[in-house]
């Protein structure tokens, strides 16, 4: 092999050895590129179901808290009623001493 061949040979091999750094470089960059979207594509599913959760956890503590509401509404009311009749039926002895009362005073 002559001295100019082997010069060809070796520029040859550095031309083959940038294609390939370079085709390396350009698949490095897909790949970083396709991952990268990836990564977002994950992060937006990941957001997406996190603010799904919760809602249907906002949805259920409203709703829970609507159930608690109307217990306790619903309990008041018969605490209401309770003392009502126990007021009422306390009334007629109440009346009755209240005039056993003032007639005393008149006498």
């Amino acid at each position: 092999m002559s001295g100019i061949e082997t010069v060809k040979a070796i520029v040859d091999a550095e031309k083959e050895a940038a294609r390939i750094v370079e085709d390396a470089t350009t698949r490095a960059a897909a790949i970083r590129k396709k991952i990268g979207s990836s990564i977002q594509e994950q992060r937006q599913q990941m957001l997406a179901e996190a603010k799904k959760n919760a809602s249907t956890i906002a949805e259920r503590a409203k709703e829970e808290g609507r159930i608690e509401a109307d217990r306790y509404e619903k309990e008041y009311e018969q605490n209401l009623r309770e003392l009502v009749a126990k007021a009422s039926a306390k009334k007629a002895a109440t009346v009755e001493k209240l005039m056993a009362i003032i007639t005393q005073v008149d006498k």
